[in-house]
C-alpha cells in the first residue's frame, strides 16, 4: 500500500508517475475496459459496471497523483506544464466515465 500513497500524494518521480502508472497501467485497464465494459452484449451487466468503477476511480486517481506529482517536479518547467496539461485532458475523461456510469446505472 505505501507505493500507492506515494501515488496519490505526488511523491514519486514524475517520470515514474506518468509512463508506468498512466501510460503502462493506464493502457492495461483502458484495454480490460474495452474488452469487457464497451461491449455489452457480450459482457455480463455487473461486470461492465465494475470495470468502468475501476476505470473511473483509476482515472481519478491518476487526474490527483500526475497534477501533485508535476508540482513536485524540479526539471523543466515544459515537463511540468505538459504533465498538468494531460492530467486535465485525464479529469475531462473522468468526467466521461462518471457520465457513462450514470447512464449504465441509472
Amino acid at each position: 500500500m505505501g507505493i500507492l500513497v506515494k501515488l496519490w500524494r505526488g511523491e514519486l518521480p514524475l517520470y515514474v508517475t506518468f509512463w508506468l502508472f498512466g501510460m503502462i497501467f493506464g493502457t492495461v485497464i483502458s484495454i480490460c475496459v474495452t474488452n469487457y465494459a464497451l461491449q455489452p452484449e457480450e459482457t455480463a451487466n455487473p461486470v461492465r459496471i465494475g470495470w468502468l468503477i475501476i476505470a473511473l476511480l483509476y482515472t481519478g486517481v491518476m487526474c490527483v497523483a500526475l497534477w501533485r506529482s508535476a508540482d513536485k517536479y524540479e526539471g523543466a518547467p515544459v515537463w511540468s506544464i505538459g504533465a498538468r496539461f494531460y492530467s486535465a485532458v485525464l479529469f475531462m475523461s473522468f468526467v466521461s466515465f462518471a457520465v457513462d456510469l450514470a447512464n449504465i446505472i441509472f
